[in-house]
């Protein structure tokens, strides 16, 4: 054989084998047993915001909810999907989301238009690589390690998990439990069908099970070794209990619909008929301050800002920076 021919097939060969590798990297998803996704409090308010590696992703309420990237400083917006997404999640350059297309953006024609889709997806953060990881109708979602745990709608409700490689589809409990509260391997769930207590469940493939608050709770947080719930016994004020000694403590009296938190404030809403407003507390449930007057929902803390919605207007979100720099104003989606 001529030896030109021989370089060249060499050469076209070593190409192929380069481009096969490249190909198959690409396509691996990294995953991590460590991984966990949102905000526990952002996801319990829709998991409308999440902030990663100096982006913060969210659903664009002004675009029929599709989902969005942009600078912590909201600057340089993109649009990622042509549909709405929620429950947002991610980990190791992949977001993890649920998608659907009842909601759709007027700005997209032709065939993105018209398609209808719905279920869990993955995708970069440039958008890139859209996949279904699951195709149907589903509650809460969150990543818990390598698998996405999410509740199933159908046969009465279930809690199931799916790796983020789209394999190992399993069921983990024949009740609707909420996925969010992931702290360690642990998750902490209030129970629906037996009980209200919150449960801490193990992911460890035992899935061992043991009531950690007993009582009436909802909303469970871990934050700095203490667990932050809505006491419906206690008129749905704040309180939390210390995960080490289990002692239980008072921490905003005023009845909440709904919270978030990071490791220095609570952001909740004050139901109140005559003076409703989006409330900030310490921890501790000391320095209440009043963010913005109004019946408020779905917060959702980043790095910079608190995001809102008021009752009635799904279709507005509020935003204000967290140092109190400027009063809450309309968010608005420029660029």
């Amino acid at each position: 054989m001529n030896k030109k021919i021989v370089i060249v097939f060499l050469l076209v060969a070593f190409l192929s084998i380069g481009l096969v590798a490249v190909t198959l990297y690409e396509q691996r998803i990294p995953m991590d047993p460590s991984d966990v996704g949102n905000m526990t409090g952002n996801l319990q308010n829709g998991g409308l915001f999440f902030e990663m590696d100096g982006k913060v992703y969210f659903s664009n309420s002004q675009e029929e909810n599709c989902l969005y990237s942009m600078n912590l400083d909201e600057s340089k917006p993109k649009r990622l999907t042509t549909m709405g997404a929620k429950y947002i999640n991610g980990a190791n350059g992949y977001l993890y989301f649920y998608m659907d297309s009842t909601h759709k953006s007027g700005k997209v024609t032709g065939l993105g238009a018209a398609s209808n889709q719905f279920g869990i997806y993955r995708c970069t953060t440039k958008g890139r690589n859209q996949t279904c990881l699951l195709r149907d109708f589903c509650g809460e979602v969150q990543l818990c390690g390598e698998y996405i745990y999410y509740q199933g709608k159908t046969d009465g409700g279930t809690l199931n998990k799916i790796r983020v490689d789209k394999k190992d589809k399993q069921q983990v409990a024949n009740e609707m439990i909420s996925p969010v509260c992931y702290d360690n391997g642990i998750l902490y769930y209030t129970g629906v069908t037996n009980d209200h207590n919150i449960h801490a469940m193990r992911l460890n493939g035992s899935y061992s099970d043991t009531v950690v608050v007993p009582g009436y709770c909802f909303f469970p947080v871990v934050m700095d070794g203490y667990i932050y719930y809505l006491n419906g016994e206690s008129n749905y004020s704040i309180w939390r209990t210390n995960l080490s000694t289990g002692v239980q403590e008072l921490v905003v009296s005023d009845r909440c619909d709904c919270f978030t938190m990071d490791h220095e404030h609570i952001y909740y809403s004050f139901s109140n008929a005559d003076h409703p407003a989006l409330r900030r507390c310490d921890l501790d449930g000391s320095n209440i301050y009043i963010l913005y007057e109004g019946i408020v929902n779905s917060i959702n803390l980043t790095s910079r800002y608190v995001y809102f919605k008021v009752f009635g207007d799904d279709a507005t979100t509020y935003h204000m920076p967290l140092d109190g720099s400027r009063p809450a104003s309309v968010f608005v989606v420029s660029g």
